[in-house]
């Protein structure tokens, strides 16, 4: 599955709407990562919350990507998984969603 930090997505929209020669449709996704690769990512970097170790893949590995060099070509430069996740679950216990959870 294909993942963008919101940051990216809120200036792709900023910048296709001011950049004139912007034409079409524009793909934003910085990165796909099937289902094992995200849990493998999330326990790593929150080892504090309780994550599955696997998780099914009903569509086996996604042999894809995503061609993003259209918006790229714009100019735009996506933010690194980790922020993006990182920046994800300190909203999320900001908001009170999230709790860490002892080990």
């Amino acid at each position: 599955m294909g993942y963008v930090h919101i940051d990216d997505v809120a200036r792709s929209h900023i910048l296709v709407y001011e950049t004139p020669e912007a034409r079409g449709r524009y793909l934003c996704s910085s990165v796909v990562l099937d289902n094992n690769e995200l849990v493998g990512l999330l326990t790593k970097q929150f080892p504090v919350f309780p994550i599955p170790r696997r998780l099914s893949n009903p569509y086996g590995k996604q042999a894809y990507q995503l061609n993003t060099s259209k918006l790229q070509g714009l100019g735009l430069k996506f933010k690194g998984v980790q922020e993006m996740f990182n920046d994800c679950v300190e909203s999320l216990k900001a908001q009170g969603h999230l709790l860490e959870c002892p080990l």
